[in-house]
């Protein structure tokens, strides 16, 4: 679970302009379709071949694919994260990602040992 939460804030963190609070909602929407596509069996090359799928998120794909092929049953709990995010309004989403800081940020520090 630690390691969907921490692609969730991955993902929402790098597809968001925290200074504006503006977030490209069209390619977190990519994101989404590309995990259904890993959820659905489909492989790294064939969503490679999907060009029009894949622009502007090309740099994403390593960690997703990594992702889909240790964590496949959590991927729709990825996707289910991600579609809520997308339905917030901005204020909202700027609150979760401060929540998914304190999580992740959080979690880091007791690994490490910095608590």
């Amino acid at each position: 679970m630690q390691d969907t939460l921490e692609t969730f804030y991955k993902v929402i963190t790098e597809y968001t302009d925290l200074k504006w609070a503006k977030t490209r909602d069209d390619l977190i929407s990519k994101i989404i379709k590309i995990l259904r596509a890993f959820s659905e069996g489909k492989d790294l090359d064939h969503i490679l071949k999907e060009k029009v799928l894949i622009a502007e998120v090309e740099h994403s794909l390593d960690y997703l694919h990594q992702f889909a092929q240790k964590h496949g049953n959590e991927l729709e709990k990825l996707i289910n994260a991600l579609s809520i995010f997308l339905k917030s309004p901005a204020p909202c989403k700027m609150k979760i990602i401060k929540l998914m800081e304190v999580f992740v940020e959080n979690r880091r520090d007791t690994q490490t040992g910095n608590l």
